[in-house]
């Protein structure tokens, strides 16, 4: 039955032509104005080619159905968001712990705000397509990033640096996805940033080890220095 599910959200084909790429992308922005015009409940495989200006058949050629569909539009939105952070973190490392955590800060909310109004519409179709699983592989994808940044930190060592990264990556994707799913704009980007940036913060220091512990685990640089 689980198999068999899976099935049911995996694409029919693979686009390999620039034609049939610039289908796929027409699908997926169709798909997300959707989303955005009438909501999850409301969107079909009819509306969503109407949108796109190709047929259903064409449609139907790439996704057997509409989670299959948006289980693809998903993937590919998790995949720019984390390739943003990927991005953002390649600048972050050797620095001091407080200027790695505003970077971190920034680099999570820069890649959930630059859409905004897909990371809203992409809340409730997550629930309905096997979403958690899709957040968590993108999460620990993230994770390795992060974890880079921590292990290069100037001022600080760590002694589980990829568990304290994801944890860090699902705390910070925790904070956004409350944010923007409210509606009443009660958190501006600016408020934001700055309870992020202490979260982040605090918790790095809480974790961070002793003095005397990183000095232990760095001693090549005392050797060196004799050697001289």
């Amino acid at each position: 039955m689980a198999s068999r599910q899976r099935d049911l959200l995996k694409p029919r084909k693979q686009p390999v032509q620039a034609r049939s790429e610039a289908t796929v992308a027409a699908l997926f922005e169709a798909s997300i104005q959707v989303l955005l015009a009438v909501g999850y409940r409301k969107l079909t495989t009819t509306r969503v080619a109407e949108r796109a200006g190709v047929s259903v058949g064409t449609l139907y050629q790439y996704f057997p159905n509409r989670q299959a569909l948006i289980n693809s539009v998903i993937k590919g939105y998790l995949d720019e968001v984390v390739s943003s952070v990927e991005r953002s973190c390649r600048g972050l490392n050797e620095l001091r712990l407080e200027e790695l955590a505003t970077g971190l800060a920034d680099a999570f909310i820069a890649a959930k705000y630059k859409r905004i109004d897909v990371s809203r519409a992409m809340h409730e179709p997550l629930a309905d397509v096997g979403g958690a699983q899709l957040v968590k592989v993108a999460a620990m994808r993230a994770a390795d990033s992060v974890a880079h940044n921590l292990q290069s930190c100037r001022d600080a060592s760590f002694r589980d640096a990829p568990l304290l990264a994801l944890l860090i990556v699902m705390a910070c994707s925790s904070l956004l996805q409350t944010a923007i799913a409210d509606q009443t704009s009660l958190v501006d980007a600016n408020s934001l940033r700055a309870h992020m940036r202490a979260m982040v913060l605090g918790y790095l220091r809480e974790a961070q080890q002793p003095q005397t512990a990183r000095k232990m685990n760095r001693p090549h640089a005392s050797l060196m220095s004799h050697r001289s």
